[in-house]
């Protein structure tokens, strides 16, 4: 195995190293980690009623926060595709997650660290100055180092099998399932335990929780490290796409002829290395001025044809990539806004009192349900029963389609669950559980868009790119959340009148808020970003027929 090494960067034994034995450690790495960024889902209340944030800025904290972890990801998986080893990154920057925990935890034991409590909603204390930016350091920390174990765990997890053995090859198939069922289970615990511990035990405690959580996966998976392989770092997949389009815009003024591309002695100048070659296409012309030789072949002089047909399939899927952005920006705020109003509401169920966001704990086992069924009854049916070219593209453009149709069904149940709640009596009567059913919807989107985009891209993507599957996802994701916070800016500013603070999401609280006109609003909105997404998807699949 060429650049497997083991902890020591000796080379490996594979009796020894690697395998089923060694993944056990990541397995309960991903479990710890997991039900640490589930319980993200309740920063809102966090920010609300410790630091004193009105809705909006509570909410657009937490989107930026949200949206930072997965482009931070990006630069991660980044890193240890070139410069450091998977397992160093991991271990490395996993630590500042605990710091960022432990930091928020303090502040929020600490009186002196954060304002007073608020009892009268219209004069409450502020958060401001250093107290402020001690908050945003706590939170880089947290993103920084989730984002880097979020990038790196899967891959390294990869590492430890030898993808050109048979027998081990389809040992790595099982390892992904398992950690996707370890997700799963890790979401579920900390839904419903580290949720209830925040909302009913304090914050500072659960805070304190949560970095004991990271802590206690770090320690076990550094167990490890005597048995795992190690993958020594190479050039980013990115760096080569950056190259062909440097080099593109560097030659930009030489006229492409058919001899500067058919030329072999050209051709072979940098494409022996590749592992596998591509063709030259007629498509997305300007890129081929990588390709002209001008006397100099270094890697930002000049890229071989199989490199540009690289960039070119990675240039072809940036409308899906930029249309499924705009349909995941709903997720988020499904976490953001929902949870937080269903607390105004009787969130008991029989004498035992429930804290909302762990509603999300039943659509997380609804979508481990959905992993089996689709891995081991619905992918072999289609592949059984369907061309190639069907089960390998068609059917994940089709099934990502699918998940984006339950975003607007779950925006518009979201619409009547809170006209239901801001027409009541007395939300304290009405159970929280009407809100159950977007939760549903949202957790069927997430397990059929995210799994369909990613093994969209993968199968797209050319062997030596196609690591970028996961970070293009991340991308998606990462981008979304952020535009949730800039869209409840923009509603928040353009729903007041005169300038004063009755807005739609206005105030501390939610019963002064319009949280069903918003709805509304975010599914006209998704509706036509579902159509946008049906267009592009269309118009690639008659491009590559």
């Amino acid at each position: 195995m060429e650049g497997i090494v083991d902890w020591r960067g000796n080379p490996i034994e594979p009796k020894r190293h690697g395998g089923i034995r060694a993944t056990l450690f990541l397995y309960l790495l991903v479990v710890m980690r997991s039900s640490v960024n589930a319980a993200n889902t309740n920063l809102v209340g966090f920010f609300r009623r410790t630091h004193n944030m009105t809705i909006a800025r509570a909410v657009i904290l937490s989107t930026n926060f949200g949206g930072a972890t997965w482009i931070l990801s990006i630069f991660g998986a980044f890193i240890s595709d070139s410069y450091i080893k998977r397992s160093k990154a991991i271990f490395l920057f996993g630590p500042l997650e605990i710091l960022g925990y432990g930091l928020l935890g303090f502040q929020a034991h600490i009186s002196s660290l954060h304002p007073s409590e608020c009892n009268n909603n219209q004069d409450c204390e502020g958060l401001y100055g250093w107290k402020t930016s001690l908050v945003y350091l706590s939170l880089f920390m947290t993103a920084l180092g989730e984002g880097f174990m979020r990038a790196c765990t899967p891959g390294f997890g990869g590492d430890q099998f030898d993808s050109d053995d048979p027998s081990e090859s389809k040992k790595k198939f099982r390892f992904f399932d398992f950690a996707a069922m370890s997700t799963c289970f890790g979401a579920i615990l900390g839904l419903v335990l580290v949720v209830w511990v925040q909302s009913f035990k304090g914050w500072d405690l659960g805070l304190g929780v949560c970095a004991m959580f990271v802590l206690a996966g770090l320690i076990v998976g550094a167990a490890g490290f005597p048995f795992y392989r190690n993958r020594n770092p190479v050039e980013s997949p990115l760096s080569s796409i950056l190259q062909v389009l440097v080099v593109a815009f560097k030659k930009r003024k030489i006229h492409v002829t058919p001899e500067n591309l058919e030329d072999p002695q050209i051709m072979d100048l940098a494409d022996t290395a590749d592992v596998e070659h591509l063709t030259h296409t007629k498509d997305l012309r300007f890129l081929d001025k990588a390709s002209i030789y001008t006397g100099e072949i270094d890697t930002w002089s000049y890229c071989g044809i199989s490199q540009v047909e690289e960039a070119k399939i990675f240039v072809k899927l940036l409308p899906i990539l930029i249309s499924s952005i705009f349909c995941y920006m709903p997720f988020q705020l499904f976490f953001a806004l929902t949870a937080p109003a269903a607390s105004t509401m009787n969130t008991r169920i029989g004498s035992l009192r429930i804290a909302p966001a762990s509603l999300y704990a039943i659509p997380v086992l609804l979508q481990l349900i959905i992993l089996v069924l689709y891995n081991r009854v619905i992918l072999p049916f289609v592949r059984r029963n369907t061309s190639s070219r069907y089960s390998n593209i068609t059917f994940h453009l089709v099934r990502t389609g699918i998940g984006f149709v339950f975003a607007v069904l779950a925006t518009a149940t979201a619409t009547l669950a809170e006209r239901k709640r801001m027409t009541a009596e007395d939300p304290k009567n009405l159970s929280f559980l009407w809100m159950l059913p977007q939760f549903i919807f949202v957790g069927v989107m997430e397990v059929t868009s995210f799994v369909g985009l990613m093994e969209f891209f993968s199968n797209q993507l050319p062997m030596r790119i196609k690591s970028l599957a996961a970070s293009m996802v991340f991308c998606i994701l990462g981008l979304a959340t952020w535009l949730d916070g800039a869209l409840i800016a923009v509603v928040s500013r353009v729903t007041r009148s005169d300038g004063k603070r009755n807005g739609w999401l206005a105030g501390m609280e939610f019963d002064t808020t319009r949280l069903d006109l918003f709805y509304a609003l975010l599914t006209v909105l998704e509706v036509i970003f579902l159509l946008n997404f049906v267009f592009w998807a269309r118009r690639y699949l008659q491009k590559i027929r």
